[in-house]
This record gives structure tokens, C-alpha cells and sequence, in this order.
């Protein structure tokens, strides 16, 4: 009985030192880049937020559309370490478009399609 209760305290706190280990590892690992919130708002805009962990390094915001081409560039100073732009999408053709934040050699993207609006007719009798 002793034995197994020894095994067990040692089973026990071998996976809680593995636990730790991995849970340090991936804080490790999340802390080297940035995290990037990129969505669009009711007013027909899309907002990029970008929370950097350190601030060695500047970053720069693309919007390519489905052929590559660059539509916007910004590069934002090493020195902000969160900060936001708002997007104006009114003026791009219908399609589908990309949006990269790069910092460091890392590189976070997210993907959208404007579709072409749709005409309204209007029937009038006389």
C-alpha cells in the first residue's frame, strides 16, 4: 500500500512539473510575436488591432487584393506597442481581398470578399 502511494505521489508530481514545462513553453512561444484582432464593423469598415509584446521591431499592415497587388501599405514605428487602424472599403471593387500584419519575420492574415451590391428597382405606374 505505501508503495503505491509513493508511485502515485511520484506520477503526481512528474506530470505537474511536465505541466509547468508546457505551460511555459507556450507562453514562451505566444510572447515572441504579436496578436492581431481584425473584424468588420456595422458601419461597413474593418478595424486591425495589433498588441505587440515588445516593441524591437516595426510593423506593417497590407491589404493585397485576389490578384497580390497592394492596394494599402502603413508601417507602423517599432515604438507603439498596441495600436489600431480603421479600413475604408467603400471605394474597392467587389472581390476578394487580404489583410497581412507583419512583424518581426511573423505573419498574421485574414481573408474577405466584398460582393457587388445589389440594384433596386423601382416600378412606378402611371
Amino acid at each position: 500500500m505505501k508503495t503505491s502511494v509513493k508511485y502515485l505521489a511520484l506520477v503526481f508530481a512528474f506530470v505537474a512539473t511536465a505541466f509547468t514545462a508546457n505551460a511555459e513553453d507556450k507562453e514562451t512561444k505566444k510572447s515572441a510575436g504579436f496578436g492581431t484582432g481584425i473584424y468588420a464593423t456595422t458601419k461597413g469598415t474593418i478595424r486591425v488591432l495589433v498588441e505587440k509584446v515588445n516593441t524591437e521591431a516595426n510593423t506593417t499592415i497590407y491589404l493585397r487584393n485576389e490578384k497580390g497587388n497592394i492596394i494599402y501599405r502603413e508601417t507602423v514605428g517599432k515604438n507603439l506597442q498596441q495600436f489600431g487602424r480603421t479600413l475604408n472599403v467603400d471605394d474597392l471593387s467587389a472581390g476578394k481581398y487580404q489583410i497581412e500584419v507583419i512583424c518581426n519575420g511573423e505573419k498574421q492574415s485574414k481573408s474577405f470578399e466584398l460582393a457587388a451590391p445589389k440594384m433596386e428597382r423601382t416600378l412606378l405606374v402611371k
